[in-house]
C-alpha cells in the first residue's frame, strides 16, 4: 500500500521551461501539518521542460511524480485532467498549479485545506489573485471576485465565466470527481470544474492574495486561444454546448443565469455595432489625443470598430508594455502606459478593468469606460 497524502498538486506543464521552476519552487515551500505530493503532467514539451522536471524528481522522489505523455493530449482535446484526478491523485483534496503560474503565500495549502474542513458543505475553496507579465515582474490586474471572506454563489460562478477565478487559486475535494454530470464530460476547462465546485454549497473564498496567473505566458491559454479568433469562437461554442448540458444537468435551477450568461458569447463587435450611433457621437466630441488602453480582445474590438467607422485615435497602449513603436494591424502606434499618461486627454477603457485601474491613477483627462458599450463577455 503507498503512502497516503492529504493533498494532491496537479500541475500540467507544456514547454514551460521559462516558468517552471517558479512554480515547483512554490509548492515546495508550503508550509503544512499534512504530507502533500506533486503531480507533473508533462505533455510533449519540446524545450528544456522535461529535464527540470527530472531534476527536481531526482531531489524530491518521495514528493514530486510525473507523468510523461507520449503523444501531446491538450492539441487531442483529451481530458487528462480528470483521468490524473481519478487514477493517479492519492490526497483528499486536489490544488491546481499550471507550470507557468505560481503561488506566493506560504500557507496557502494549509489555509485552504482548513477552510474546507471547516465548511463540509463546500466543495471548493478559491481565493484571490492576479495577473502579472510574462516575465513575471509587473502586476496588471486583480482576480478577486469579493471582498472579504465569503461564499462564492453558482449564480455568480456562471455568470463570471472561466475567468472569474485564478486556476493556480482553486482547492477542492477529490470526491468532487466520482459522480460526474454530463456537461462535465464535454471539456475539461477550469470553468466547467469551478462550476461543479460550486453546484452544492457555493465556494468558499479566502480574500487573501495568493496566487499568480502569467499573461500571455508561452504555451498559456490566454497566448494559444484568446488571441486567435477561430480557436475562441471554437471554444465560445463549447461553452454555450455545456451550459446548455448544465441547464439540463439541474433541471433548470440555474436557466435564467445561464441565459444571461449565453449574452457573453454574442461577438464584441456585434456589441458595438448594436450602439452604433452613440458610440460615434461620443468620439465626435474629441478630435485629438486620444488613446486605446487595453490591446486584448476588447481593444482589438474597439480597432476594428474605429476603422471601419473612419474613426481616428492617435495610439493604443496595453499594461504588458510590449512592442512599443510598432503599429497594430489597424495602423495605430503602440505607446508606452506612462506616455499615454502624460500626453492624453482622453483614454478609452476597454474593459472594466483598465477603467478601474486608471481611476486609482489619478489621470487627469477624460477616462471613457467602453464596459458599457461591449456589456457581456
Amino acid at each position: 500500500m503507498g503512502k497516503s497524502y492529504e493533498v494532491s498538486i496537479i500541475c500540467n506543464a507544456y514547454n514551460q521551461e521559462s516558468y517552471l521552476e517558479k512554480a515547483i519552487e512554490s509548492m515546495l515551500v508550503q508550509k503544512t501539518s499534512f504530507d502533500y505530493e506533486i503531480i507533473i503532467h508533462d505533455d510533449v514539451s519540446t524545450d528544456g521542460t522535461v529535464d527540470i522536471i527530472r531534476k527536481y524528481v531526482t531531489a524530491y522522489p518521495e514528493k514530486i511524480k510525473v507523468i510523461y505523455e507520449q503523444k501531446n493530449q491538450y492539441s487531442q482535446g483529451a481530458d487528462f485532467i480528470t483521468e490524473v484526478i481519478k487514477d493517479i491523485a492519492k490526497g483528499k483534496y486536489i490544488a491546481m498549479c499550471e507550470g507557468d503560474d505560481f503561488w506566493i503565500d506560504e500557507n496557502k495549502l494549509q489555509l485552504q485545506r482548513d477552510a474546507l474542513e471547516n465548511h463540509p458543505e463546500c466543495d471548493m475553496c478559491a481565493c484571490w489573485g492576479c495577473t502579472v507579465t510574462e516575465d513575471g515582474k509587473r502586476e496588471i490586474s486583480q482576480i478577486r471576485p469579493r471582498t472579504g471572506n465569503g461564499i462564492l454563489s453558482t449564480e455568480n460562478v456562471i455568470l463570471g465565466g472561466g475567468q472569474y477565478l485564478v486556476t493556480a487559486g482553486i482547492f477542492f475535494r477529490r470526491q468532487m470527481y466520482e459522480n460526474l454530470l454530463e456537461f462535465e464530460k464535454i471539456t475539461p476547462l477550469d470553468y466547467v470544474i469551478q462550476i461543479k465546485g460550486s453546484l452544492r454549497g457555493g465556494i468558499f473564498y479566502i480574500d487573501k492574495k495568493m496566487a499568480v496567473y502569467r499573461r500571455y505566458a508561452t504555451g498559456s491559454w490566454t497566448n494559444d486561444v484568446l488571441k486567435n479568433k477561430e480557436k475562441l469562437k471554437v471554444q465560445w461554442d463549447i461553452e454555450k454546448k455545456l451550459l446548455e448540458a448544465l441547464d439540463l444537468d439541474t433541471n433548470g435551477k440555474y436557466h435564467e443565469i445561464i441565459t444571461e450568461r449565453m449574452k457573453a458569447y454574442i461577438p464584441f463587435e456585434e456589441q458595438m455595432e448594436y450602439r452604433q450611433q452613440e458610440i460615434l457621437q461620443l468620439m465626435r466630441k474629441y478630435d485629438s489625443k486620444c488613446y486605446i488602453w487595453g490591446m486584448g480582445r476588447r481593444g482589438k474590438s474597439l480597432e476594428d470598430f474605429f476603422s471601419r467607422h473612419s474613426v481616428k485615435i492617435d495610439g493604443i497602449c496595453d499594461s504588458v508594455n510590449t512592442d512599443i513603436g510598432k503599429n497594430t494591424e489597424y495602423g495605430n502606434k503602440i505607446f508606452h502606459t506612462e506616455d499615454v499618461l502624460n500626453n492624453a486627454k482622453v483614454i478609452l477603457a476597454s474593459t472594466k478593468w483598465a477603467y478601474e485601474d486608471l481611476i486609482k491613477m489619478n489621470f487627469v483627462g477624460n477616462i471613457i469606460d467602453f464596459q458599457q458599450y461591449m456589456p457581456y463577455g
